[in-house]
């Protein structure tokens, strides 16, 4: 896993890390860290600021925890709460802080949140102990309140609990609802219901966690000694989960999974086997290809884009699709098939091409060792998921990848298959004359909408991840745009999109911040890939400017930042009538004075949806 997580480093910093990784050794994390320091702060990755609170004494390992979000990467700053004070911490918080941490991480134990469940026959077995059960569970509740009230849209993070590694007749305690066992499962529900139903809980689950690592990552005389429970190999351990968990705020996974055929998705080769030699089943090694094809399945369902590259005859493959009886995989649920006898790095760059998406994009699984080293050498922006061709391998691999990591999954994310399904039908192939006709046959719905509650998440993660139509390329964390839609002033818009195709969701976004003078500043302004050629940028910027002047605005700033990836939108603010301000290198700066009016195309009908904030 961390491997793909510092490719980008120098290989003395790799080195080091691995080497403080296998030993555990707090010298040697310190050694790796200052190393690490020594970088372009660019290459070290985005500043990463953490609150921790915890029931227990995290203080000592807060070198390991920072030297795991290092290798995210990020430039982590950890602030660490007083020792139990989670509740009085949080309501002490400043409600209008001016750099609100990037996220709180909340961590708690039974041995400090609810002890006398350790005990149950001497504190009143079972009545008094299912009282504080219940108190443990609105305790959940009034942590969640008041971290709502003093930090809105900072995301909070609340770790489960981890069953103890050490207590008494373990036996009985999983036989009654008052037991520790029961009182666990009860409090974990609990704040997995509140995730559920949250815009910004987060679950750490250090229950599942705990339970994967098993003893070697507690140690019973460090926690007698320090109230510090983990050993040495559990510091670095609970830091790296630690890390993944925190992870998806700051990189956005990875959009596309490039497949191979034989020996992957079944087992055998279908030009030399034959389709009734195949091994595909419920029978080993059938089995464990039919559970890569579950996981696969999963992931497209998710939003991951699936892509076919096989050296391969078509009509045979395509006959495999249709004539295996256990095949879950259809032929339609690949966003593009690739199946000839070209090399499958020129394939994989034209798959990117088709999808419109980067190669950082995509990842590779095949069980060929020749292929993944081609795809190794050639397109190095491409993560191999898989070291071995052993079926069981890959499926491990699958198992174990952050690649597809995600906090979330959006309405948005789990039709985007669909979405790219029908992108042929909705791309342009005539005559540039005919592009009006084409667009108004398209029947395109904008609907414009106050970024709020409901949305916000979307527009997080649009600003995480979109490169090509994106004038700034400003990674906001959910708490920096919460900053700016509680900005007397400001202007937050968010685009929804639908053709006589379907629904595309949220596709476009623009923040706007106030500055002196009556002067109305761009902060971002991006539209998704998916959308790009139909205008819609110029409806949102149409809405924004009569918000503007509802507001009393005079003038509108902006800047365009050039990227290695959206020279497409090098002209977007002329072409709306902006006029150039200041240019060099790394930045055109724009002003727009008066404001004006910009139609929106007559293609788009606009909807005004405004949602409260």
């Amino acid at each position: 896993m961390i491997d793909h997580w510092i490719q980008n480093f120098p290989a003395p910093q790799k080195e080091a890390i691995m080497a403080a990784l296998e030993s555990a050794s707090l010298a040697k994390m310190r050694g790796a860290m200052r190393l690490l320091e020594e970088l372009d702060p660019q290459l070290r990755g985005p500043s990463l600021k953490i609150e921790i609170l915890g029931t227990c004494n995290l203080e000592p390992i807060l070198p390991a925890l920072s030297f795991a979000l290092s290798c995210v990467p990020a430039r982590p700053q950890l602030q660490l709460a007083p020792l139990d004070s989670i509740e009085a911490h949080i309501a002490q918080s400043p409600a209008e802080s001016q750099e609100p941490p990037d996220a709180r991480v909340v961590i708690w134990r039974v041995e400090e949140v609810l002890p006398e469940v350790l005990f149950p026959f001497s504190h009143g077995f079972p009545e008094e102990i299912f009282a504080r059960i219940e108190q443990t569970i609105e305790r959940v509740d009034r942590v969640v309140s008041l971290h709502q009230r003093r930090m809105r849209g900072v995301p909070l993070f609340l770790s489960t609990i981890a069953l103890p590694l050490h207590f008494s007749n373990p036996v009985f305690a999983a036989q009654h609802s008052a037991g520790v066992c029961a009182a666990v499962a009860r409090i974990n529900q609990k704040i997995y219901e509140v995730a559920t139903g949250s815009g910004f809980v987060y679950v750490l689950d250090l229950a599942r966690w705990a339970a994967a690592e098993g003893s070697p990552q507690a140690d019973p005389m460090l926690d007698f000694l320090a109230r510090q429970p983990f050993s040495a190999k559990g510091q670095v351990a609970f830091g790296l989960f630690l890390a993944r968990s925190l992870r998806p705020l700051i990189v956005a996974r990875r959009k596309v999974l490039a497949i191979d055929l034989d020996e992957t998705l079944w087992g055998g080769v279908v030009g030399e086997d034959g389709i009734e030699n195949l091994k595909l089943g419920h029978d080993f090694p059938g089995n464990v290809h039919l559970r890569l094809q579950r996981e696969l399945l999963e992931l497209r369902n998710r939003g991951i884009l699936l892509v076919l590259l096989s050296k391969n005859n078509e009509a045979d493959a395509r006959q495999a699709f249709e004539s295996l009886p256990d095949m879950l995989l259809k032929w339609d649920d690949f966003a593009v098939r690739k199946i000839d006898w070209n090399h499958k790095h020129e394939n994989l760059r034209e798959a990117a091409a088709e999808l419109g998406l980067g190669l950082e994009s995509f990842v590779f699984l095949d069980d060929s060792d020749y292929e993944r080293e081609q795809i190794r050498q050639l397109i190095p922006e491409v993560l191999i998921l898989n070291d071995s061709g052993d079926p069981l391998q890959m499926l491990r691999a699958l198992w174990q990848t952050d690649a597809f990591d995600a906090l979330t999954v959006t309405t948005e994310d789990r039709q985007r298959h669909r979405d790219y399904a029908v992108r042929t039908a909705r791309e342009f192939k005539g005559d540039r004359d005919d592009l009006g006709q084409f667009l108004r046959s398209l029947e395109i719905e904008a609907t414009i909408e106050e970024v709020g509650d409901s949305n916000v998440e979307r527009v997080v993660t649009m600003l995480g991840k979109t490169n090509q139509f994106n004038l700034t390329t400003r990674r906001h964390s959910r708490a920096q745009v919460q900053t700016i839609l509680e900005t007397p002033g400001s202007i937050a818009l968010a685009l929804r999109l639908r053709d006589k195709f379907g629904d595309q969701g949220i596709v476009a976004a623009l923040l706007a911040i106030p500055g002196d003078g009556a002067t109305l500043t761009i902060d971002s302004f991006l539209v998704s890939c998916r959308a790009l050629g139909r205008g819609v940028e110029d409806a949102l910027w149409s809405a924004m400017l009569e918000r503007a002047k509802q507001h009393k605005v005079r003038r509108v700033a902006a800047v365009y930042v050039p990227t290695a990836r959206n020279k497409i939108v090098e002209e977007v603010y002329d072409r709306l009538g902006l006029q150039r301000a200041a240019h060099n290198a790394s930045s055109t700066e724009y002003m727009l004075e008066p404001i004006g009016t910009v139609k929106a195309p007559p293609w788009v009908l606009i909807n005004q949806h405004p949602h409260a904030r």
